[in-house]
């Protein structure tokens, strides 16, 4: 009985470590649930004009990954913002879609500013959304 009890203690303990670590270590795992806007430009010059746009904006580049779509971003603010950028390429026009979600701390979003919002407008500025 005690065996049993300590071998499902365990199991729970495994299973909270496993799912805390799936969430946190894959940025992924928010994916539609930030703010997306269509662009008419490929995702290649999107994806080389965010970094220079992220930087005028105060905003920084604190991870990324090309083959899968993301970037990691940090901002200046006082609660510490972060978000996730994706980028994917849609339709076979060459337009893209972007996404931008705000980052969440044990399940609250701390980064209700502009963020989305400001990526977005700069964006807009040199490419057209549809």
């Amino acid at each position: 009985m005690k065996k049993r009890l300590f071998l499902s203690g365990v199991a729970v303990l495994a299973g909270l470590t496993f799912a805390g670590c799936s969430t946190v270590s894959d940025p992924r795992a928010e994916r539609g649930t930030g703010v997306a806007v269509s662009y008419a430009a490929p995702f290649d010059q999107i994806w080389a004009a965010l970094p220079e746009m992220l930087k005028e904006l105060g905003i920084r580049v604190t991870g990324q990954d090309m083959n899968v779509g993301y970037m990691l971003v940090e901002g200046g603010g006082t609660m510490g913002d972060n978000a996730t950028i994706y980028v994917e390429r849609i339709g076979t026009k060459g337009n893209s879609r972007v996404e931008v979600v705000p980052g969440k701390t044990l399940g609250v979003n701390l980064s209700l500013g502009e963020m989305p919002k400001d990526i977005h407008n700069r964006l807009a500025q040199r490419f057209k959304r549809f």
